[in-house]
């Protein structure tokens, strides 16, 4: 009977060291599985991040372009005559009809 108590008991003591590596690894695998798609998220991020910097660097080259076209009085010369029709004194403007619709 004895023995019969001591085999019962090393069953217990197993089958909850059983349970408790299945646990524990079930719960690694879901840290692991966690730390996978945080990965995904952050190569994402990445790439999104690398497009809006592409962007962002052509659109600072547009306006470093425009501030140097700024500067060049023949420039807003232009600008100013052909988008806003200023006139020189004495001068006459004719404006014709645009061929786009």
């Amino acid at each position: 009977m004895a023995k019969n108590k001591k085999k019962t008991s090393k069953k217990r003591r197993h089958t909850f060291f059983y349970l408790f590596l299945v646990i524990v690894s079930g719960v690694l695998i879901w840290a692991g599985i966690q730390e996978l798609k945080t990965t995904f998220d952050l190569h994402i991020s990445i790439r999104e991040t690398e497009e809006k910097n592409k962007e962002l660097k052509k659109e600072k080259k547009e306006l470093e372009a425009k501030k140097k076209n700024l500067s060049d009085p023949d420039y807003i010369e232009y600008i100013a005559r052909g988008k806003y029709l200023v006139t020189k004194e004495g001068e006459q403007v004719f404006k014709f009809p645009s061929t786009e619709e």
